[in-house]
């Protein structure tokens, strides 16, 4: 109960029952203004274990909802750029003779639309970084880094009493970087981004 309300209805019992029903509406409006101005949370189960299988990564992760706007995630996994490794589409420019394959951190925010976090449309910048190797056709490796940022919207859904799924799309900026060089086997292109995230609640 809100410090507003509680004041009104004392301040009812102690005037007398003429003022009570004052009282009652006074605290029953403030707790619908409450409400309008901070819708609360779906979930009470503000955190999650976060299976990411996006475009480009596998990660595993932990998300935070911090109220019923914004949650956090961080993840860490595998990271292959097929789309550009195998120039799907064209994404990576032209042919390639390298496949380039790592490991990504990624950190990145949740703003939820219906102020029902953790569930509904949302939108998503993240970022994400970390380490890769490069393999060219002749056999050998080189080392780089592995950069990307980027923007997805998409909609959180609950399938199950603890369990959620997040389908997002958008776009992103990647780069890797090889022996200080994009050019290849690096890359820096703009591409398509996709979530597929698997959410256990607790």
């Amino acid at each position: 109960m809100s410090p507003r309300r509680t004041a009104a209805l004392l301040l009812a019992l102690l005037l007398g029952p003429g003022w009570l029903g004052l009282g009652v509406g006074l605290g029953l409006g403030s707790a619908r203004a409450d409400s309008d101005a901070a819708p609360p949370s779906y979930f009470h189960r503000r955190n999650a274990v976060v299976a990411d299988l996006g475009l480009h990564v596998v990660n595993a992760g932990y998300q935070r909802t911090l109220n019923c706007t914004v949650a956090l995630q961080v993840s860490a996994g595998l990271y292959g750029p097929w789309t550009v490794n195998k120039n799907v589409a064209g994404l990576a420019g032209g042919d390639r003779d390298a496949d380039v394959v790592g490991a990504v951190l990624r950190a990145r925010l949740f703003v939820f639309l219906r102020r029902r976090a953790p569930l509904g449309p949302w939108l998503s910048p993240f970022v994400q970084g970390g380490l890769v190797r490069a393999t060219v056709a002749a056999g050998s490796e080189q080392s780089g880094s592995a950069l990307a940022g980027g923007l997805a919207a998409g909609w959180t859904f609950r399938v199950a009493r603890r369990w959620l799924l997040a389908l997002g799309l958008g776009a992103q900026l990647h780069r890797v970087s090889v022996d200080g060089s994009t050019d290849a086997p690096g890359f820096a292109r703009l591409g398509p981004h996709v979530d597929i995230n698997v959410n256990y609640t607790f």
